[in-house]
């Protein structure tokens, strides 16, 4: 999953809020028909608490997975409150009673309703909503989590790279390691390990291994695949353009790290605004002229 700091503007908000709300509407609609085709109807009461069920399911996982900083929770209340009422009267007025869900189309008047619900869902479709709120809670998040790896891992990290400016692209891939497989993944991907016994990829930083790793030992071999990776682009020759340089050896780094256009979109991006932020005044460089090992 991305974290860029960049947001795109959210295009469709009304067609989002509809996907978002109707989907699990839909879900229990068509389930419960299916149930009463082959006469399950026992199975169709209260089947509204199914979606109850997932509104908790999907709150847990977010806050297992540490994602809790990146929700808008006014906009989730929004949601999961429209979910249960919708959820509750569609079972309780249609779902229960086994009455026709498909809409009445035999009178003029609903059919100009409908025209103008379209237009109203159309006019609502076109209105552009503020990233302001999601900027900050993605700025908030990246700032917590660097602040708890520095704590953690911080000492380690500065005595392997000797350099701020790979400390900042270490920080970037540990926390987008993090994002994308968070500790309840790992405990799971090391319980496969020692089922399976092949090599993989392991500890917070994701590193590649035919033995079961710590996340320490995860960030120290990390740590050490990015230093070694940044000697052997030591050898290059410099770029004439020393911004240019500095991204391109960091996509180097980064793709050595690990392939993928979007992965390296993300940790490159991620990578920047660590160090701008938190190495500001750093004088170390990439440039081997300047800064070699």
């Amino acid at each position: 999953m991305e974290i860029s700091i960049f947001v795109k503007t959210e295009e469709a908000p009304a067609l989002n809020f509809l996907i978002r709300v109707l989907t699990p509407i839909v879900y229990i609609i068509i389930v419960s028909t299916v149930l009463y085709y082959f006469g399950l109807d026992k199975y169709v009461w209260n089947i509204f608490l199914v979606n109850i069920y997932y509104i908790v399911f999907r709150l847990l996982f977010n806050l297992l997975t540490n994602r809790g900083l990146l929700l808008n929770w006014y906009r989730q209340f929004l949601y999961w409150s429209a979910i249960v009422v919708i959820s509750y009267f569609t079972y309780d007025k249609i779902i229960k009673f086994k009455t026709n869900i498909l809409p009445d189309f035999t009178t003029v008047a609903n059919e100009l309703w409908i025209i103008i619900l379209i237009f109203v869902f159309q006019v609502a479709n076109n209105i552009r909503l503020s990233q302001d709120g999601t900027i900050k809670r993605k700025q908030n998040y990246l700032r917590i989590r660097y602040k708890y790896f520095k704590n953690l891992f911080g000492k380690k990290i500065t005595e392997i790279t000797q350099n701020e400016v790979l400390e900042a692209i270490t920080y970037a891939i540990l926390i987008y390691e993090d994002f994308n497989r968070p500790k309840l993944a790992r405990v799971i991907e090391d319980i496969k390990f020692q089922i399976t016994k092949k090599p993989h990829t392991l500890g917070v930083m994701q590193v590649s291994s035919t033995k079961l790793l710590t996340d320490t030992e995860s960030v120290i071999l990390g740590t050490t695949k990015i230093v070694d990776a940044y000697k052997i682009y030591l050898q290059k020759p410099t770029e004439e353009n020393q911004d240019y340089y500095e991204w391109s050896v960091m996509s180097q780094i980064i793709g050595d790290y690990n392939t993928g256009t979007s992965y390296g979109y993300e940790v490159i991006e991620l990578a920047q605004t660590i160090k701008e932020e938190f190495y500001k005044g750093t004088n170390d460089t990439l440039d081997r002229n300047k800064n070699g090992l």
